[in-house]
């Protein structure tokens, strides 16, 4: 019960270290003169596609497995026990890497030639998956027109 109410404490209190991660990016974002209030519709996609591919990396991709495999089973260690909350949980993961994503954007020199690239990248996924769906549907599609060809379907009849 004590572990629990530890490590349910050292999650309390990672909020507040991103809230204090968002004034920081505030401030240095206000220092450079961006107003992310006036992100154009342009920039929130792009934006949105880069922290969903990121965001799928972090959670369920073979890139971060060990990463993700080594802070499991160090659980016990409250902090890690957090981030390894964070970089399991889509949700979590995703409001990180969106902030990361954005000083990414507007803050590091270069760094929106990595936030273009997932973003691409994150249009790509969704592309396969879609093609999938429609991959799986037509398989499906194709089954029942072959079971109602069937000659054991006939017979039945």
């Amino acid at each position: 019960m004590l572990n629990e109410r530890k490590h349910q404490a050292w999650n309390f209190w990672s909020a507040f270290v991103f809230f204090g991660a968002v004034l920081l990016v505030g401030y240095l974002l206000r220092q450079k003169g961006v107003d992310i209030r006036e992100l154009t519709l342009k920039e929130a996609v792009v934006i949105i596609l880069a922290s969903y591919r990121m965001t799928r990396i972090v959670v369920f991709e073979k890139i971060f497995k060990y990463l993700r495999n080594v802070l499991k089973q160090r659980e016990d260690l409250y902090l890690i026990g957090t981030l390894s909350s964070i970089i399991t949980c889509p949700w979590c993961s995703g409001v990180w890497v969106t902030l990361i994503i954005v000083v990414f954007y507007y803050l590091i020199p270069f760094g929106v030639l990595l936030v273009y690239v997932l973003a691409l990248a994150g249009v790509t996924s969704l592309v396969i998956l879609l093609s999938n769906l429609l991959h799986m549907y037509t398989e499906h599609r194709q089954r029942i027109h072959q079971q109602e060809k069937s000659p054991n379907n006939e017979l039945l009849n």
